[in-house]
């Protein structure tokens, strides 16, 4: 059976609109656009959907507006496309699985380029986080604070590998990632994260991507063998 196809919202066709002069290029970064007014005017359309709108291309990283300055197109970088992805807050066994499989490759690869990128001052940055991080685990290795820290370091190589869709992606799905560890260290007692962590910043260090790649991917693998037993338990 088919169903009707039903007619889009005006603020729908209005986001459509403004989007396609952005992309175009018709509105370039930086360029002030129309009031809310004016767009409505120019438009035919009632100023609360032009706001709709736009509050949604805000959302959405293509439209910020300035206090007291009007609205200006932002500067494109190809993560703005990252902002439609809906991270799941709560994850079953499997899909924690499917979690762990995504980040053991996305990581693999951050790992590689941070190792070809990084600064001296990023490896400091490093090392400082992991000393932090290793004397939370042993105050209590499945604390609050020692999951935050666990968290911050694979968001921290993210940003490190200076490419923005790594750093956006890690902004998005920041909670779920937390969630994926969480749900891992608490199916043991001997959590391995902080030596991992050695190893690959240790890699970093020595500028050598194979090296973080494969300790990233071999602590991935840790990961997924500690929500494979969690799974286990659920069934």
């Amino acid at each position: 059976m088919v169903n009707k196809v039903e007619r889009k919202s005006v603020s729908d066709a209005v986001q459509d609109e403004v989007k396609r002069l952005i992309t175009s290029g018709e509105w370039k970064a930086g360029t002030k656009i129309p009031s809310e007014n004016e767009l409505a005017s120019m438009m035919g359309v009632s100023r609360v959907s032009v706001r709709s709108a736009l509050q949604r291309l805000s959302s959405l990283g293509l439209v910020e507006s300035r206090q007291g300055g009007g609205t200006f197109v932002c500067e494109l970088d190809g993560s703005q496309n990252l902002n439609t992805l809906v991270p799941f807050m709560m994850l079953s066994g499997e899909n924690q699985k499917y979690m762990v499989e995504f980040r053991r490759i996305i990581e693999s690869e951050a790992a590689y380029l941070v190792a070809v990128r990084s600064t001296e001052e990023d490896v400091l940055c490093f090392w400082e986080q992991w000393e932090r991080y290793k004397q939370s685990e042993g105050r209590n290795s499945m604390s609050e604070e020692s999951i935050e820290l666990d968290l911050e370091f694979h968001l921290m190589l993210l940003r490190s590998t200076r490419n923005p869709m790594f750093t956006q992606l890690g902004n998005i799905l920041k909670d779920t990632i937390m969630e994926n560890i969480r749900y891992a260290w608490k199916q043991t007692k001997n959590n391995k994260a902080v030596s991992s962590h050695e190893q690959i910043i240790s890699a970093i260090e020595k500028h050598d991507p194979a090296a973080a790649r494969s300790a990233m991917w071999d602590h991935m693998d840790i990961v997924w063998d500690l929500v494979n037993r969690g799974e286990g338990k659920e069934g």
